[in-house]
């Protein structure tokens, strides 16, 4: 008889170990091989899936980046206004674990190299900066974009900072932060 396999577990299986390697080491170092070594399988196995690497990261990103907006719309919730811009930038700020940010840097970085990944990271921001304006504009804020590039800057400095060796910023540190912010936007 023969074996029975889960092809969607395989897929998201290939995919968690892009996520991972990307992670731990940048995209470049994500190989057919590197993918087939992490997950203990042969670069048959993994090209039974994918034809390329392209292929293989843009499956892998486009996964990742659908996990993080199901995410966000699940810290917004059923809020509106103020409310649901708080729990969005609070999810962007506390939400990810170390791996998911130091997913989202290797993503960054890798960009500029790799079109699959601007593709993904393009469509994640275009889907970000519409809700961010949508919620200021529902929270009354004069002007969203301003007020939105604020934010932004914001929450990538956080998030970098959060990489530096010997003392990054604690979450109390960093809340204080956003509620200084978020009084000089007058949200």
């Amino acid at each position: 008889m023969p074996r029975q396999i889960d092809h969607d577990a395989r897929r998201a299986t290939i995919d968690a170990a892009v996520i991972t390697i990307a992670a731990e080491s940048g995209f470049a170092a994500v190989t057919i091989r590197a993918v087939a070594q992490r997950i203990g399988s042969s670069t048959s196995a993994v090209t039974h899936y994918v034809s390329s690497r392209e292929e293989l990261l843009g499956n892998a990103v486009r996964r990742e980046v659908d996990a993080r907006l199901d995410e966000a719309d699940a810290a917004i919730g059923e809020r509106t206004g103020n409310p649901a811009l708080r729990a969005l930038v609070e999810w962007a700020m506390f939400g990810a674990a170390e791996s998911g940010r130091r997913f989202w840097l290797a993503a960054v970085l890798g960009a500029e190299h790799q079109p699959v990944l601007r593709a993904e990271l393009e469509r994640f921001t275009v889907w970000w900066d519409a809700r961010v304006r949508a919620l200021l504009t529902q929270a009354g804020v004069e002007d969203p974009q301003a007020a939105s590039d604020v934010l932004n800057v914001v929450i990538d400095g956080l998030v970098v900072s959060s990489f530096y060796g010997g003392s990054p910023w604690v979450d109390q540190r960093r809340e204080g932060l956003l509620d200084t912010v978020w009084r000089a936007l007058a949200l």
